[in-house]
């Protein structure tokens, strides 16, 4: 991804159904779940939510998808410079890889915060195990 805005998923993450990713998180803003319907039965309610509005939610997503774009703009110019043969070109190359890196384990850390906060304790338990296995967190 080079930074732009990529709304219809280009990149093969675009919901399935013809909206694309700002629709999604745009519906998010409103007062229903994410179909916008009001009150039904699809929308998860602040009671699963942790408490968490659909405000606060969206912008937990966003600050994730925030993340992401800037580790992708990482990731762009460490396989532009895959080939690097010059010291300077190599020590970018290293450098924007480390930065990845740490880009990859804010944004796993981010994930369990904000899946755990959503109420999607398995998925915030699977983030947790990858953390772990990756020396991230803690052994329990």
């Amino acid at each position: 991804m080079d930074g732009s805005d990529d709304r219809h998923g280009t990149d093969g993450t675009a919901p399935m159904d013809g909206r694309d990713r700002g629709d999604v998180v745009d519906a998010m803003d409103g007062a229903g779940g994410m179909d916008g319907a009001g009150d039904s039965d699809r929308n998860c309610g602040s009671d699963r939510t942790g408490g968490m509005d659909d405000g606060a939610i969206a912008g937990a997503v966003r600050g994730v998808v925030a993340m992401e774009a800037s580790r992708e703009v990482l990731a762009a110019r460490v396989t532009a410079l895959r080939t690097a043969t010059s010291a300077a070109e190599l020590a970018d190359r290293d450098r924007c890889g480390a930065a990845m890196a740490e880009a990859d384990a804010r944004i796993l850390l981010e994930s369990i915060e904000v899946l755990d906060r959503l109420g999607m304790t398995s998925a915030a338990m699977a983030c947790s195990y990858v953390a772990r296995e990756e020396g991230l967190l803690p052994a329990p």
